[in-house]
């Protein structure tokens, strides 16, 4: 479709008129630059009729008065960071794609115990505020990663074993709903909605402001160690260890990642991040992992949150074909092994791609982080603590040429196939998956449970009872359809 009928789609039509210079056509340079932002190229290839830039919650209400009108059957998406992978799940073909990011502004109150985010902000905007007062909030772990994605996703951050998920540390959200109301979401106020936005995503609103809980926070030790892919054993072991209900050390974060790289082969290498005031020495709780030999290098130090995600960041580039596939398992050294193994075995079918980088991610999901959330009002995440210690599990995959994502894609479900029929064989599956890491073929609300997933619906009914953020926001993990297998 041209241009000049895109403009007179009846939505774009209409937000050219509401909300004049806030709505870029494809043959603007505002268009181009919304698009040629996202992380992934499958959703920088989507074409949506415009693209809509609004500055401020009622733009938003405005926004979401056209595009959620009982008349309307425009499909819509909204992209905050734009840090999904799948196509569709923040961009849209032949709809409007409402992007957030104007809406970035990072205010701390004056008793310094809140972080007011706006709904469009990177973690790089939140975190470079922070670091200059002294102060740190639950957050993503890469500084290009947009709050709003990863904070209704649930959300993983350096200080989850001390605070829990990101989203546990949400006071209070601002919402625009369906009908375009503008409402606050919190403790005492629709708190059934603030506890379904604990991990509930897209699917009740656009989400125009998070107040976070804030804490002090001095400059930590952390950075990355690399290792020869021989040492394998090593590090499962000591992963295993380290990932343990009873005498975790809260102040302690671990990333653990095996890789395959075109020209490089493979590599181990561990993220690793102490948030205790230390000074530059080897924290006891990570010395068997600074013990492992052969290192080829490491970056540790003592430093902030903003350049210790800025390095995390560094290591997925935006521009290229992405995947991630997601599962979770209690804690088990042989089957860390297996799973290991399993990996190991798909590199021969995809080492010969251009640009090729294949790597498998292990994170512990110890009961410190998921203790947390009761005392803070409760998630839908559906962890329970009396489950033990966890095991998140992340395969990412980038790549050069389209013509290969079929071969990605089918080689990475296939793993995942196996490592969870395995892990059912030895009793060790835990059905949720961490939505932030999900691919869009992955049902992660039935993972969420039948409570809680009983619980979004109600919630999606009493604030959305037209279904508008589930008929026409096809973008995100639904609450009342089940994915297909496999979508890229």
């Amino acid at each position: 479709m041209a241009a000049d009928e895109q403009a007179q789609s009846p939505a774009c039509r209409a937000l050219l008129s509401a909300l004049p210079g806030r709505v870029s056509l494809p043959t603007s340079n505002g268009y181009f630059s919304s698009l040629k932002s996202y992380f992934s190229q499958q959703e920088e290839e989507l074409s949506p009729f415009c693209v809509v830039t609004p500055t401020n919650s009622q733009d938003v209400s405005t926004v979401i008065h056209i595009l959620g009108a009982p008349n309307s059957t425009t499909r819509f998406a909204i992209r905050g960071g734009g840090h999904t992978v799948w196509a569709g799940s923040a961009n849209i073909d032949n709809g409007v794609t409402i992007d957030m990011r104007a809406i970035n502004n990072v205010a701390v109150s004056d008793d310094r115990t809140l972080t007011s985010i706006g709904g469009g902000a990177l973690w790089r905007d939140v975190y470079i505020k922070l670091d200059s007062m002294g102060l740190a909030t639950t957050g993503g772990r890469a500084a290009g990663v947009g709050v709003g994605g990863l904070t209704t996703g649930g959300g993983l951050s350096f200080f989850s074993a001390r605070y829990g998920f990101v989203c546990d540390n949400v006071v209070n959200f601002e919402i625009v709903l369906a009908s375009g109301d503008i409402v606050n979401a919190n403790a005492t106020s629709n708190s059934d909605l603030w506890v379904a936005l604990r991990g509930g995503s897209n699917n009740f609103g656009v989400v125009t402001r998070f107040d976070l809980r804030t804490f002090q926070q001095a400059p930590f030790y952390g950075g990355q160690v690399f290792y020869n892919i021989s040492t394998v054993p090593q590090q499962l072991q000591a992963f295993a260890d380290f990932n343990r209900g009873e005498g975790y050390d809260d102040y302690s974060s671990l990333i653990q990642s095996f890789a395959y790289s075109s020209g490089i082969g493979f590599a181990i290498q561990n993220s690793i991040k102490y948030t205790a005031p230390t000074a530059e020495k080897k924290p006891a709780t990570f010395q068997p992992f600074f013990d492992i030999q052969p290192q080829l290098g490491n970056t540790m130090r003592v430093s902030n949150t903003t350049d210790f995600t800025t390095e995390q960041g560094a290591f997925s580039p935006d521009g290229f074909r992405q995947l991630y596939r997601t599962t979770t398992f209690k804690n088990s050294l042989p089957f860390l092994n297996q799973v290991y193994a399993f990996f190991a075995a798909t590199v021969p079918a995809v080492q010969h791609l251009p640009g090729i980088q294949w790597s498998l991610t292990i994170q512990p999901i110890v009961p410190a982080i998921t203790s947390r959330s009761a005392s803070r009002g409760g998630n839908s995440l559906g962890l329970d603590p009396a489950q033990g210690p966890l095991v998140n599990c992340l395969l990412t995959g980038t790549w050069n040429d389209t013509a290969d994502d079929a071969l990605a894609t089918g080689t990475a479900v296939s793993l995942f196939d196996v490592i969870e029929s395995a892990a059912r064989q030895r009793g060790l599956y835990v059905p949720y998956k961490y939505l932030n890491y999900a691919d869009g073929g992955q049902d992660v609300i039935d993972g969420y449970g039948a409570e809680s997933k009983q619980r979004l619906q109600r919630v999606s009914r009493r604030y959305d009872p037209r279904g508008v953020f589930q008929r026409l926001v096809p973008g995100g993990f639904k609450l009342f359809t089940t994915p297909g297998h496999g979508r890229g």
